[in-house]
């Protein structure tokens, strides 16, 4: 699973047009298909494609398609995004990032306009307001490192869809995910424990507080969720070493672990071994 936007920072073929902490505004060029398409959305994402197509599914199995020249809201959570290359051409999109504190400032604006739970992905029309902001945003911003405009450009945006045919189901979807549904920690902890997040993403995805998922985690396990996260991601990276070939790199990564430097110094504090001394020593024994 990758974590963006920050994996994006790290990807030289993203054109970065504004930047400031969690929120953002790249431009996203491929020419070829990236075939590890699960994704975390650390801040909530707007994207605009503008050559190809983009296949999104939510982690509930809904799937959406979005064409060319159209805009999907994604809020912060898990997805499963394909970018659909057109044959001999490039896959081209825009993608605007923006954290919490924007979306309170922006929402700070209006009344609470809402009466009902509304869920799902959000198509926004690309008027021609926000196809004259678009332009002039990257001929304006595009390789000048003006970031200190993040926050404003990015709340220009989020008015200029607030005024769109969407504008108020979008504004009613950002209020509704202050109240998120919560969701079972022990089944949602139990299939996702070994992917790249922190408490605080874990606490949102299950619609809790940072504090009251702490709580309910304890009353659940008797432990940290921190302590059980290390035992547990642990526990089956010995797994995967015991039982298969793959390298301490590979495994690092399939126990939500971003860094091979610290998951090995956390597997010898807790085992006493390295992953590798400990995937060479049970291959010997599997021998004998």
């Amino acid at each position: 699973m990758k974590v963006v936007p920050q994996a994006f920072y790290q990807n030289s073929k993203i054109e970065k047009i504004l930047l400031k902490g969690l929120s953002c505004i790249l431009e996203k060029k491929v020419v070829h298909a990236d075939p590890q398409n699960q994704r975390y959305l650390a801040s909530h994402a707007i994207t605009l494609v503008r050559n190809g197509k983009l296949q999104i599914e939510t982690y509930e199995g809904n799937v959406e398609i979005i064409q060319k020249n159209e805009l999907i809201f994604l809020p912060k959570g898990m997805y499963m995004i394909s970018d659909i290359i057109p044959k001999n051409d490039v896959f081209t999109a825009l993608v605007f990032f923006f954290d919490d504190t924007i979306c309170n400032a922006f929402l700070s604006s209006f009344g609470q306009l809402h009466s009902e739970k509304v869920c799902g992905l959000l198509r926004i029309d690309f008027n021609e307001d926000l196809r004259l902001f678009t332009d002039t945003l990257t001929n304006l911003y595009r390789g000048r490192n003006r970031n200190q405009f993040t926050r404003l450009k990015l709340i220009e945006f989020l008015h200029l869809i607030a005024l769109s045919k969407q504008g108020k189901d979008f504004v009613n979807r950002l209020q509704s995910l202050k109240t998120k549904e919560r969701k079972s920690i022990r089944s949602f902890m139990e299939e996702h424990f070994d992917k790249p997040l922190d408490i605080e993403d874990y606490a949102y995805l299950t619609g809790r507080s940072v504090s009251t998922f702490q709580r309910d985690f304890k009353r659940r396990y008797h432990i940290s969720p921190k302590k059980w996260l290390i035992q547990k991601r642990l526990d089956k990276a010995a797994l995967l070493l015991r039982t298969t070939s793959n390298s301490v790199n590979g495994i690092t990564s399939g126990v939500g672990y971003e860094n091979t430097s610290h998951f090995i110094k956390a597997f010898h504090k807790n085992f006493g071994i390295s992953p590798k001394q400990y995937q060479i020593q049970h291959r010997k024994n599997a021998l004998i």
